[in-house]
């Protein structure tokens, strides 16, 4: 208990208080710094007693109150929320917050819009910090898109039509301001395609390299057809006047017939000699190199001779330069615990459920204690920020009432809480429980769920989605899965498959009888996961590597997964890596599950993860060629071999 009720909880408290305090001030007016500090209480529960007292929120010396006040206030802005400044006429600032900057407009799903919801995020969720729990009444695990807080007030921004300034880490870190057109999704990174300000210049900037929270500027814009149609247009690999670009390479027959499954354009030759040459028209040299680096040792570029040039120079390079020592190479620990999120994502559950949730209910959606739970909630009931100098308007502040079953027994009760706006003033709309970036997560779940599942209530729950954000979302992919149908059909029939697959490290398809339980979707490749029983285990495959289906039978029953997390498990598990890169060779390991960040004095990059298959770096490395070179001493050597098997073919 101690370890709960510490200072973690009194600073998560706080948070609250002021977050909610901020947002109420909307209606009823802004409150200065000296109003806070002077006049927000929060409990504290002493070691040796039994209930809380009440304690001021700021306490301490003047310069140190002050500090953490605006220590706060800066979390409460990395959620996605705009702490407004408003000039009093005695020359002191009042702060409130815009709840329409951090929550989207409120949205009434069906029942069956519910459930499809439910059914994508299980296939296509954020993680334990995305939208999943609010729906889900599981526990939410790994997660096989990008979160990010920065979605809140781009969404907003495009709703609006409004200019952005951030921070981007590109060449370097400097600060952009720009005019939101699109987000586009391509092969699970997520993009913001944007005009910059005061120029006709179009650009794509990717969420991870975003490296402070986006601010959404007061000056509108408008943007013409064709502006848009260029923004849609737009593609990571997006050359002003692409040109065509033909390649070709020789491989075996197995390999050739997965590239034709792949790349629907591409045209196979059976040889004499045995080998299937396939060609392939790409729209930029950078792109056909690209493939020819993915294809590693299973293809042997046949032509054009320029593409062989630059391919034998790029071997030459691969994982070779200078890094300091590992030892001088320190990370920062991103904080796992965001309490102020963590209390707002129960809120949000709470309010998006109509007959409300119980402690065991919320304790396994978010893996926390029921005693943590009820510790959180029950503050959350009782809360009244200030309730005395606001007459009694925040007498309800979170909406939030509990319900016991057994009021005697309340410390064992697993109680009810659920929402209750009958204190809000007649008129008023009830709270939204879905912040922008919920939306978001949402939208790019249920598109992703349409490539298997034909539910008209997918299609009604999007529609209403960008109906009421005004911001359609597009998702682009590169995977041919055409078996991906198959699959979910041997999920929902508890089905054997024989299946004819080439593994990521083979250029020879095998025969093998899996057994599917699970579909999801990480870096725009889906996975299923299967009991092997080639291999008597469980095993992860990537459903556009498989060629064929060859049979279908019932399925016995088999002991249950031991591995919870299986699509990132490559970031759980593993010997521990660190690269270091130049920052334009960064987009190829920013994917990577459980991947550390940091910049050097040079202005390299710095990335620490874990790999289970030294044989996984080597083609890492590979594609990443000169730039990037391996500093951990173990797999110093990583990709050498493989470059040198390549250069001996061209």
């Amino acid at each position: 208990m101690s370890t709960i009720r510490g200072g973690v909880e009194q600073s998560r408290e706080r948070l609250v208080a002021l977050v909610l305090l901020l947002q109420r001030a909307w209606q009823y007016g802004a409150l200065t710094q000296e109003e806070i500090l002077r006049e927000l209480t929060i409990d504290e529960y002493p070691a040796a007693a039994k209930g809380p007292r009440k304690i001021r929120a700021y306490e301490g010396t003047e310069s140190t109150v002050r500090q953490k006040f605006e220590r706060d206030k800066a979390r409460i802005r990395e959620l996605g929320f705009a702490i407004e400044t408003i000039p009093n006429d005695d020359g002191s600032v009042g702060y409130k917050i815009n709840p329409s900057s951090g929550y989207a407009p409120p949205i009434y799903f069906t029942r069956e819009e519910e459930r499809v919801v439910t059914m994508a995020l299980r296939f296509c969720g954020f993680g334990k910090s995305g939208a999943f729990s609010v729906f889900n009444d599981i526990a939410a695990s790994d997660g096989g898109l990008e979160a990010s807080n920065y979605y809140t007030p781009v969404l907003r921004a495009l709703n609006l039509r409004r200019a952005l300034t951030f921070d981007y880490l590109s060449a370097v870190n400097k600060s952009r301001t720009v005019e939101p057109l699109v987000i586009d999704v391509f092969n699970g990174a997520s993009y913001l395609v944007a005009r910059v300000q005061e120029t006709r210049e179009i650009k794509g900037y990717r969420f991870t390299r975003m490296t402070s929270m986006p601010e959404v500027r007061p000056e509108t814009f408008e943007a013409s057809d064709e502006d848009v149609d260029v923004a849609r247009a737009w593609r990571p690999e997006f050359t002003r006047s692409p040109r065509p670009f033909d390649v070709v390479v020789a491989t075996n027959e197995d390999y050739a017939h997965l590239l034709v499954r792949q790349y629907p354009e591409a045209i196979a030759t059976a040889k004499k000699n045995g080998s299937v040459e396939v060609g392939m028209t790409f729209e930029s040299p950078r792109a056909a190199l690209r493939f020819v680096l993915d294809g590693a040792d299973r293809v042997r570029l046949q032509s054009p001779k320029s593409l062989k040039n630059e391919l034998a120079d790029w071997l030459r390079g691969v994982n070779r330069g200078d890094v300091p020592a590992p030892s001088s190479l320190t990370f920062d620990v991103t904080p796992t615990n965001d309490i102020l999120g963590q209390t707002l994502q129960l809120l949000h559950a709470v309010y998006a459920s109509d007959d409300g949730l119980r402690i065991s209910e919320l304790s396994r959606r978010y893996s926390l204690s029921p005693e943590h739970v009820r510790l959180i909630m029950d503050r959350l009931v009782s809360l009244e920020p200030m309730a005395e100098m606001m007459d009694g308007t925040d007498r309800f502040p979170a909406h939030v009432i509990k319900e016991c079953d057994d009021w005697d027994d309340e410390e064992n009760d697993d109680s009810l809480y659920r929402a209750d706006f009958s204190d809000l003033p007649e008129g008023a709309e009830d709270p939204s429980p879905f912040m922008w970036r919920d939306l978001f997560e949402l939208n790019i779940a249920l598109r992703e769920a349409s490539r298997i599942y034909t539910d008209p209530a997918i299609f009604s729950a999007i529609e209403k989605i960008e109906r009421t954000t005004s911001v359609p979302v597009q998702v682009e992919t590169t995977t041919n899965e055409a078996l991906l149908g198959q699959v979910e059909r041997a999920i929902e029939t508890r089905s054997q498959i024989k299946i004819d697959y080439t593994s990521g490290e083979s250029d020879e398809a095998r025969t093998r009888a899996i057994e599917p339980r699970e579909l999801k979707v990480l870096n725009g490749h889906t996975y299923v996961r299967a009991y092997c029983t080639s291999r008597d285990a469980w095993r992860t495959f990537r459903v556009d590597r498989m060629n064929d289906v060859l049979a279908t039978s019932p399925a016995p029953e088999r002991p249950s997964d031991p591995v919870s997390n299986w699509l990132t498990q490559v970031g759980e598990e593993g010997d521990e890596v660190v690269v270091v890169m130049e920052s334009h060779i960064r987009w190829l390991f920013e994917p990577l599950p459980g991947a550390v960040w940091r910049t050097l004095d040079d202005g390299r990059h710095a990335v620490k993860f874990r790999v289970g298959d030294g044989r996984f770096l080597d083609y890492l490395m590979l594609r990443a060629g000169p730039g990037a070179v391996v500093a951990t001493q173990t797999y110093a050597r990583a990709g050498h071999d493989l470059a040198r098997q390549i250069a001996a073919q061209l």
